[in-house]
This record gives C-alpha cells, sequence and structure tokens, in this order.
C-alpha cells in the first residue's frame, strides 16, 4: 500500500479538498502542517520546488511521486482508485 503525506496549512480550501477525497476513500495519509512547522515547510519546498499547498507525496516501493494542488485525477490514478 502506499503511503501518502499532505502538507496542508489550515486556511487551504484544496487541502480540505484533498483530504475529504482521501477520507471518502479509505486512504490513510499523514498530514504536516506547513503554517505552523517552518522546518517542513522548507522540506515540502526541497521535495517539491513548491511554496503552495497541498503537496501531495505518494510513496510506494520507495518511489517518489508528487502531486501539486487538488489533482482529482492523478490523486485517482497514483492511488488506483476507480
Amino acid at each position: 500500500m502506499a503511503q501518502v503525506t499532505v502538507y496542508t496549512t489550515q486556511t487551504c480550501g484544496y487541502c480540505k479538498a484533498t483530504k475529504q477525497y482521501l477520507g471518502e476513500h479509505n486512504i490513510p495519509y499523514t498530514e504536516i502542517d506547513v503554517g505552523v512547522d517552518r522546518d517542513k515547510a522548507r522540506e515540502m519546498i526541497e521535495k517539491s520546488g513548491q511554496m503552495g499547498v497541498p503537496v501531495i507525496i505518494i510513496t510506494k516501493e520507495e518511489k517518489e511521486e508528487t502531486i501539486i494542488g487538488f489533482d482529482q485525477a492523478r490523486l485517482a490514478g497514483a492511488l488506483g482508485i476507480a
């Protein structure tokens, strides 16, 4: 099973949509609030090259796929959601 990490902030509507979508499909994920953790914010920027959220990192078999923003089609494809 894939490991999913979602970098978020409290006020981000797309972050809420991402978390809702994952929840609806019973996909477990780890949420990291970069609004309160500067070290994790730097980590997110290093991994994605982006300062905006959400940034979703999907790790499968030691390979990482980075999805920027709430991209439902890419999430579905990466996670095998029909």
